[in-house]
């Protein structure tokens, strides 16, 4: 064997065994194990080549050599190589068409990899090289495309639901035994009618060839699987948008479904990975659209630094998946395909509203984003940052919250709100005044509690609460409003957990002051009631020199709560401790002159 037939048994045997590599290295196997892919390839090395080349030798040695690759050989052959398919295709391992893809392929190479080593190159003498070369490039795509065609089918049978499925194995099998007549009638033909001089060059635009039409019958496959999902959405063309969602309603979660069926494709350990790759990329894209709104620089650069960070995220994830799940995400769940991954991102957002932007998903779809000029949103922003509650919170989240907010007005005397309304909404007071009253049980006459100016926030914990009204609103002369609704709010924090720790942190620091308030209230009330007046003070300082007023309010709002509450809660309480003090001493002087005059008057 001299040195150019070496390297040509090398190229024959080092390049299908160097495919199959590739498909291990960038996980290229479908949804099964790479020891599956490796049963099929040696399949085609041993038992196919093998029981087909038996066959030849035992059974048709008398037949011309044109017969036979034009009559028998396609279909002995391709029936051959499609038993070890038959087999996997009731296995678990086999879930749709790119398993019968890879698996196709590596038959179909297998196999031409042993007729090139075994029949073709011991015959070729000083071809050896170029008879290698042209296999390779040539017939072993031309195996691997028949094959594929039958794996493909194979595939779509075990998808498909329709009574026809059964037509699928034998419309592969005869498409594969046509793509090898074809290509061994074409090859003979050539030859005869041109020397020789074209053969190469046909060979391998044929193979080629076949590699195109793989890719043609695997992206049709991948649009069958899209459309079956964009069905599980209720996104079948020629459906409103109202039976869209009333087929969600009654069909459940949507995505949930979807993950399901791609749990039988990739196994449950990567479904985690692809449920957070949908809200990752959901996201991407729902920030992407933030960015042609009108809102501050600040703003835009913000939300750029999530997209990166969430871009970050993506490649990580895709790199964890591999290449064959991400190339599918990619097919099935297009970036451009706008009206599925809106109704990808509502159907995450009612399967778990914490994973996607639903504010903003609220923002796109209710154009109140266009309210307010880039100005307006930032001083809108300045202001609710001097708010107790949102002190915590950074600018760009607040001028983010602040597009929500809608302008209503109010004339002389309207009801902003009720007693016993649900709280749903905060208001910003922008002029007018607003004047809060309370409804007693007994009489029904309205008390006065307080009034509130331009300048003023009326209601901001309902935003945490949602409880009811505790009074009635009424507007004093005309009233207008900056109104933040409690459902923006919630969409808005559920996404965000930098939001929700800010306003934690807030939360805490008012639990803090209730606890230091309870504690002082309860100290003096005991010291009171045991009539120790003059005892010093044990959770705070003395608080002689603190001003109290005449006429406290009934109740102390919630947002007027402090560090400074339990110290005042004292400076009440001493006062109450020194009158009733007085009130002591002064009955106990009028017991004891009462007591001195009946003496006396005994006396006498």
């Amino acid at each position: 064997m001299n040195f150019s037939t070496l390297i040509a048994y090398l190229i024959a045997i080092a390049i299908p065994t160097l495919t199959i590599y590739l498909f291990y290295a960038f996980d290229l196997y479908g949804t099964g194990r790479i020891s599956t892919v490796l049963v099929s390839f040696g399949w085609g090395v041993v038992g196919a080549f093998g029981i087909a080349n038996l066959t030849y030798r035992l059974l048709l040695g008398g037949i011309e050599f044109t017969q036979l690759t034009t009559l028998f050989a396609p279909t002995l052959e391709e029936m051959l190589k499609s038993f070890v398919l038959i087999y996997l295709v009731f296995q678990p391992r086999f879930r749709y068409i790119v398993d019968g893809t890879i698996y196709g392929i590596a038959v179909g190479i297998g196999f031409a990899m042993s007729e090139t080593a075994f029949i073709y190159l011991p015959d070729a003498g000083n071809a050896a090289l170029s008879t290698a070369i042209s296999r390779v490039l040539s017939t072993s795509l031309m195996h691997a495309t028949a094959s594929a065609m039958v794996g493909i089918m194979f595939g779509r049978y075990r998808r498909a639901t329709s009574q026809n499925k059964r037509l699928f194995p034998f419309m592969g099998l005869v498409l594969a035994i046509l793509v090898h007549t074809i290509y061994n009638v074409g090859l003979t033909q050539i030859e005869d009618y041109s020397a020789g001089r074209f053969l190469l060059l046909f060979a391998i635009t044929l193979g080629f060839s076949g590699s195109a039409l793989i890719a043609l019958v695997m992206n049709q496959g991948l649009q069958e699987e899209k459309r079956r999902f964009e069905q599980t959405l209720g996104l079948d063309v020629g459906v409103s948008e109202g039976e869209r969602k009333a087929v969600q309603r009654l069909g459940g979660n949507g995505i949930e479904q979807i993950l399901n069926e791609m749990k039988e494709f990739f196994g449950q350990e990567n479904i985690a990975l692809i449920r957070r790759l949908l809200v990752v990329q959901a996201n991407m894209g729902i920030l992407q659209n933030n960015l042609k709104s009108q809102v501050s620089d600040r703003l835009k650069r913000a939300w750029q630094e999530e997209i990166a960070e969430y871009q970050r995220e993506n490649d990580e994830i895709r790199t964890q998946l591999g290449v064959y799940v991400t190339s599918f995400m990619r097919r099935v769940f297009p970036a451009e395909d706008q009206t599925l991954w809106d109704t990808v991102n509502s159907e995450l957002a009612n399967y778990d509203p914490t994973l996607v932007h639903t504010f903003d998903m609220f923002m796109r779809v209710s154009e109140l984003a266009e309210t307010f000029t880039v100005d307006q949103l930032s001083a809108m922003a300045e202001r609710l940052s001097h708010m107790e509650i949102f002190r915590n919170v950074s600018l760009t989240n607040l001028e983010n919250l602040c597009r929500a907010i809608v302008v209503e007005n109010y004339s002389d005397g309207s009801v902003i709100f009720d007693l016993g309304d649900m709280g749903d909404s905060m208001y910003m007071i922008e002029s007018g005044r607003i004047n809060a009253y309370l409804t007693s049980n007994k009489d029904s006459e309205e008390k006065f509690l307080r009034s509130f100016r331009a300048g003023d926030v009326v209601g901001e914990f309902s935003l945490l609460d949602g409880q009811p009204r505790s009074a009635r609103a009424l507007a004093m002369g005309d009233v207008k409003v900056l109104v933040l609704q409690r459902q923006a709010f919630m969409m808005f924090v559920q996404s965000r957990p930098q939001v929700v720790l800010a306003m934690l942190q807030y939360l805490a620091d008012k639990l803090r002051y209730t606890t230091a308030s309870v504690e002082a209230s309860t100290s003096w009330a005991t010291r009171i009631a045991q009539g120790n007046y003059d005892d010093p003070y044990i959770f705070n300082p003395p608080v002689s020199n603190l001003p109290v007023p005449d006429d406290p309010p009934p109740a102390l709002e919630p947002n007027d709560l402090s560090e400074d509450t339990p110290v005042i809660i004292g400076a009440l309480l001493v006062r109450a401790a020194s009158v009733l003090k007085e009130r002591e001493r002064t009955l106990r002087k009028r017991i004891s002159d009462t007591w001195k005059r009946v003496t006396i008057n005994e006396q006498t």
